[in-house]
């Protein structure tokens, strides 16, 4: 279905949608895709958000932009982007729905964006990414592949062209990330970060279809959930690293936005193949071998960083100039973590930095080291107007918020006769300590503003912004990209 879009016209960034009344019902932002119901005179009667009403006619345009949505999956990664080709790319997808707090993930808001927003019938994405194996980044795959959201009525269909991965499975028996070997590699290009060029390597790595249907031994139980579903979903299954510079169908002169593969770092062991590095524990070079991609879209630089740690930063500071980790907008790595190079955190110089992370976890993310080197060490910008913006941090944590209100009444499922009033009533929470409390007396949540983080760019301006608590409206800041200071 094709779409037109809102635009900046008279430099707004954000214009009400009105219903038959002049009642504001939304408000859209630039970049919105719109489905236009009927022209009259100098307005447009358009269909957007689930919602249905009237923009100026002269807010409209043929022409889409740039589009990240940082998506609210509590403590994990998602993020959905849509390229200027009207490509639609999954990078990450959260833990499973069944894990969440509020049960719905990253596949409620795909298929809200796809079939409510967008009017589609199918879910289809171009590119499937997963940074690496850590559930908190695949496990929302189980139920984005399998079209599934904890309602059963709300199942929907899926297409995925091409699924890209680091290459570290995740095995029953030790060794549990793949077989390893001792050898070395030549001289690595920047030696001022204490690499060396003689360690262990992670040699059994998977790669096409195949590696998942039928692996070299028996995955662990969840992540051979995964492997089945990437054997059977995608046309296309390959392992991606630094050395294939780009991600296939997006090098430079491809279309107008190129999207540069930085890391892992899958190095050449000398008369050994190629091999990922062992980086100490298997969580620390797990995450550490995150997939590193940088979106460029003209002026504009976007940066999705997985889970790096300290001793990956390094070493991608060992294989690649500082300048390629210069952008405009930057994934915080590793939700917040404190464990950190300061020296990459200088080389991002990011004038946005958005931290992925959730309530009741037990990492205290984000930290606040974290928190200040990446506005100590951000770039200014200039705003839409002119003015000088500071270094910008998001927080989808923060972002989040909930409508709580007090209770009045609770009766059986489909039994209306069993309404009693909430103070004759007591309930008590899930947990092994907790105690009935009066029901008049605890506050409920009747409603989740998620902590969406909205990124636009025309390649030149970049948009960032959030959903207030209120509802409907957005706070949001516009500036002006490029790698320069």
């Amino acid at each position: 279905m094709n779409h037109e879009f809102i635009n900046d016209v008279g430099g707004k960034f954000k214009i009400p949608l009105k219903d038959d009344d002049n009642k504001t019902v939304a408000y859209l932002l630039w970049g919105d895709p719109v489905r236009v119901q009927e022209r009259s005179q100098d307005r447009a009667r358009v269909k957007a958000r689930k919602r249905e009403g009237w923009v100026p006619e002269s807010v409209i345009t043929s022409e889409g932009l740039l589009e990240l949505y940082v998506i609210d999956v509590g403590q994990g990664d998602a993020v959905l982007m849509r390229t200027p080709d009207d490509a639609w790319h999954l990078i990450d997808a959260g833990v499973s729905n069944e894990e969440q707090m509020t049960k719905k993930g990253a596949a409620n808001f795909i298929r809200w964006k796809f079939l409510d927003d967008l009017g589609r019938e199918t879910v289809s994405l171009k590119n499937v990414i997963v940074s690496h194996t850590d559930f908190d980044h695949y496990g929302g795959l189980l139920d984005v592949l399998t079209g599934t959201v904890m309602r059963p009525d709300r199942t929907f269909p899926v297409e995925v062209e091409n699924f890209y991965h680091s290459g570290i499975g995740r095995f029953a028996e030790a060794p549990k990330l793949g077989q390893m070997v001792e050898g070395s590699v030549a001289n690595l290009p920047y030696d001022d970060y204490g690499i060396g060029t003689q360690d262990q390597f992670i040699t059994e790595l998977l790669d096409g279809k195949s590696s998942f249907a039928t692996p070299p031994r028996p995955f662990d139980s969840t992540f051979a959930k995964l492997a089945a579903l990437v054997a059977s979903v995608p046309a296309n299954v390959r392992r991606l690293g630094h050395a294939d510079q780009y991600l296939p169908g997006y090098e430079p002169g491809a279309g107008d936005a190129t999207i540069r593969v930085l890391g892992p770092i899958l190095e050449e062991v000398i008369g050994k193949g190629v091999g990922l590095r062992d980086l100490g524990s298997d969580s620390v070079t797990r995450n550490g071998h995150s997939l590193v991609v940088r979106v460029d879209y003209d002026k504009v630089r976007i940066l999705l960083t997985g889970d790096l740690n300290t001793a990956s930063q390094r070493l991608l500071l060992s294989y690649h100039d500082l300048l390629e980790f210069a952008a405009d907008v930057a994934k915080g790595c590793h939700h917040g973590s404190d464990d950190i190079d300061l020296r990459f955190v200088k080389a991002m110089k990011a004038r946005v930095t958005i931290v992925t992370s959730g309530d009741n976890e037990d990492y205290a993310h984000p930290r606040p080291r974290v928190l200040g080197a990446s506005a100590r060490y951000g770039r200014e910008a200039k705003s839409a107007k002119g003015e000088v913006l500071p270094p910008l941090l998001y927080s989808t944590e923060l972002a989040r918020s909930v409508r709580l209100s007090e209770a009045a009444a609770v009766r059986q499922i489909d039994d209306e006769d069993s309404q009693i009033d909430a103070v004759e009533a007591e309930i008590k929470a899930v947990g092994g300590d907790a105690r009935f409390i009066r029901l008049d007396r605890t506050p409920i949540s009747t409603d989740l503003v998620y902590g969406l983080i909205n990124v636009r760019t025309d390649g030149t301006r970049v948009l960032c912004g959030y959903m207030k608590e209120g509802g409907n409206d957005f706070d949001i800041q516009v500036f002006r990209g490029g790698v320069e200071p």
